[in-house]
């Protein structure tokens, strides 16, 4: 029996043709793996190269031997013009990538994984934002930023919710998406329990391809705007929540396809994009700020790798954080792409200050994040100081606050002095110095300053 596991067909692959002589014939070798596994071989070979059959017939017993069950018997080669062949063909040669492992010499090395799930996660193309970054560096549409993490429970919805306030107070318009559509929660944060239907993007996503125009947008936000969570000179904060999880949420969730986000025939990332786009137009924005499903969900990879112009995504000093942060990572460097999609990392949950350990966990956390970063983030050539402090690697520290630890109300649930001194407590934590610094460095990814009073008209 042949002793072989899925994550090392490529290397058989490999192994073969250094065997044998047909790679000095061949301009290109794409490998297919398909849905199940297995892999098949569409061969380019050089012009006025013939391939003969017994040196095929050689590579096919090879393949045969080194990846037994996962080998799917075929070899394709570019011959034949018409009918189906030529747009298997054509398909192959516009859906392939460049495999990690080429260098550039002959022959090319392709690879072209076919899918059930997860295409946000594994698409390795450069895909279409729903506007460009130059518009979002000049000022004159916003910038959307995701806020991702790979476990729950560290804090990201916090997070995002005091870095808008942060913006707000500082005279920035800020809109928030709450994409977390199989945990929703934004909209609790912000008012209190209604009987009322509240809608929000499941509404959008699924009554919009329906009722087209008569579904607007701009009467579903939510405004905030109480002085006391935006001071007397903040601009009022949007919210467009996941929508009212009551009897007929699952139903809507149910009908809309996560699983297949890139595949032509399904609507949602057009819907998506046209959401985006009504929700500036109804406010004339300078942050959209989404908050992303947990872990490797499909909606989660397709707000950070082709919805949004930057990504906010938290860890914490563990392996099982950094196993996933490391994969989040290598998907945000885009190697296909002009550049990376740019980050913050925010090292989330850290011990406060006195306690044992703490200095300790901040070095191996930065270490960490500057070795992950150099080998699956920058460029060769990109590569910054390990003290540069305003890298992407370089964390934003947010240490574990025990006033945040219970629901979070930012409305007056009652008119007692407790409570009013609950929600000043609340608001003098999240408008606090971390918050403050992740605002800044946000502001300066996109040529901003966050006080919009010191801010240069461009």
């Amino acid at each position: 029996m042949i002793d072989i596991t899925f994550g090392e067909t490529f290397d058989k692959v490999q192994e073969c043709f250094e065997e044998s002589s047909i790679k000095d014939e061949l301009e290109s070798i794409t490998i297919i793996r398909d849905v199940k596994g297995k892999i098949r071989l569409f061969l380019e070979p050089l012009e006025n190269s013939n391939l003969e059959e017994d040196i095929l017939d050689e590579l096919e017993k090879s393949l045969d031997r080194k990846l037994g069950p996962y080998y799917g018997k075929d070899i394709w080669l570019p011959q034949g013009e018409k009918g189906g062949y030529k747009n298997l063909i054509d398909v192959i040669r516009e859906e392939r990538v460049l495999a990690e492992w080429d260098d550039e010499s002959q022959p090319c090395w392709y690879v072209l994984e076919r899918h059930v799930a997860k295409q946000a996660w594994t698409n390795q193309k450069e895909v279409e934002l729903p506007w460009s970054q130059e518009l979002v560096d000049k000022g004159h549409k916003p910038a959307i930023v995701s806020f991702f993490s790979f476990k729950g429970g560290v804090g990201r919805t916090t997070t995002l919710v005091a870095t808008a306030l942060t913006l707000a107070r500082h005279g920035h318009r800020v809109a928030i998406v709450d994409l977390d559509l199989e945990s929703p929660g934004i909209s609790t944060v912000f008012f209190p329990d209604t009987e009322d239907s509240v809608s929000g993007v499941i509404d959008y996503l699924l009554e919009k391809n329906i009722q087209g125009d008569n579904w607007k947008l701009r009467t579903h936000l939510q405004p905030v705007s109480d002085p006391k969570l935006l001071g007397d000179r903040g601009e009022s904060v949007n919210v467009l929540p996941a929508g009212s999880v009551d009897n007929n949420y699952l139903e809507k969730l149910a009908r809309l396809d996560f699983q297949n986000l890139l595949d032509v025939n399904n609507q949602l990332p057009k819907t998506w994009h046209d959401m985006f786009k009504e929700l500036n137009t109804a406010k004339k924005l300078d942050f959209i700020l989404l908050d992303t499903r947990t872990g490797f969900h499909d909606i989660g990879g397709l707000a950070i790798a082709d919805l949004s112009h930057a990504a906010v995504i938290f860890g914490t000093q563990s392996r099982q954080s950094w196993k996933g942060l490391t994969h989040v990572i290598r998907r945000l460097a885009r190697p296909f792409a002009p550049e990376p999609l740019p980050v913050l990392l925010v090292h989330a949950l850290v011990p406060g200050l006195g306690v044992p350990g703490m200095e300790q966990e901040l070095r191996d956390f930065r270490e960490e994040a500057y070795i992950v970063f150099q080998k699956n983030y920058y460029r060769e050539e990109d590569v910054p100081n390990s003290n540069d402090l305003e890298a992407n690697f370089y964390p934003i520290i947010i240490d574990w606050q025990s006033d945040l630890r219970k629901e979070i109300s930012l409305f007056e649930r009652d008119s007692t002095p407790d409570e009013k001194r609950r929600l000043s407590n609340i608001i003098n934590v999240l408008t606090g110095k971390p918050y403050q610094e992740l605002a800044e460095r946000l502001c300066s990814i996109f040529q901003r300053k966050l006080n919009q009073e010191n801010q240069v008209e461009k």
